[in-house]
């Protein structure tokens, strides 16, 4: 996933975050979640899945946060 496209995740994704995590771990959580979906996706998935019902757009991405909501827990 492209550097625009991480930003993009991180503003939708920190300003939520924030409310249930605080600042610090909000920002480990979207940091950590970031880097799992990029990992896996590139520009053009990310575009794809966003496409798609929010039923799957949950089920593709749950792996990542997932397995960053359990390091911040």
């Amino acid at each position: 996933m492209s550097e625009s496209y991480q930003k993009k995740f991180y503003n939708g994704c920190y300003p939520e975050s924030i409310h249930y995590l605080g600042s610090i771990k909000a920002n480990e959580y979207c940091s950590c979640t970031i880097k799992k979906l990029s990992k896996k996706y590139s520009d053009e998935d990310i575009d794809k899945i966003s496409r798609q019902s929010e039923e799957i757009q949950v089920e593709s991405f749950s792996f990542a946060s997932d397995f960053c909501a359990k390091l911040v827990d």
